[in-house]
């Protein structure tokens, strides 16, 4: 049976070259430069206009790690403690041993692994630590590279919500859910 994770302390996850910790308020502004970048966030919510808005976001994932719903992680690189991304999971069910997870990541970090390391450590923190069975994915059918990723690591395609989201552009995009089941991990 592994050692549950209680939220007393929050976990700082590291590989060969990443380290993933708590969003500090000081990080607004890293924050701010991905989640306002119209490419990054071409499938995910609308980009911030102000630093303030990712100093906002940064204080509710603080109240949501604090209120035990949710636990999202900084990315950086071994040699730079500065965010070049934010993966976490929500909508956590522990009773059913589940989580969805999130990310996103700069694009100029795009294309060099990062992206599935730091998955990898929050698949192996989620199955050890959390006691999860199943965590799932959701992302835009279309998002070739977040499709990719999450097969690279196992997840397989459970269902397609079709004109799930609308584009700027007035069209919409069907929305594909994702799984990976603890005896699936590697």
């Amino acid at each position: 049976m592994p050692e549950i994770f209680d939220f007393t302390t929050f976990p700082t996850l590291t590989s060969e070259r990443l380290v993933l910790r708590a969003p500090e308020p000081d990080d607004a502004a890293d924050l701010f430069v991905w989640r306002s970048d119209p490419v990054v966030q071409r499938y995910n919510s609308e980009p911030m206009r102000e630093v303030a808005e990712a100093a906002a976001l940064i204080a509710e994932l603080r109240r949501e790690y604090a209120d035990r719903r949710a636990i999202h992680w900084l990315v950086t690189l071994r040699d730079d403690d500065r965010p070049v991304g934010l993966f976490g999971y929500v909508g956590w069910a522990p009773g059913h041993h589940r989580a969805d997870v999130g990310y996103d990541l700069r694009r100029d970090h795009w294309g060099r692994g990062i992206a599935t390391e730091a998955l990898d450590l929050l698949l192996r923190f989620g199955f050890d630590r959390m006691d999860l069975n199943r965590v799932e994915a959701q992302t835009i059918a279309d998002n070739h590279e977040s499709v990719r990723l999450l097969e690279r690591l196992g997840f397989r395609r459970d269902g397609l919500r079709r004109s799930y989201s609308l584009e700027e552009d007035g069209t919409y995009h069907d929305g594909a859910i994702y799984g990976l089941l603890r005896h699936e991990y590697r």
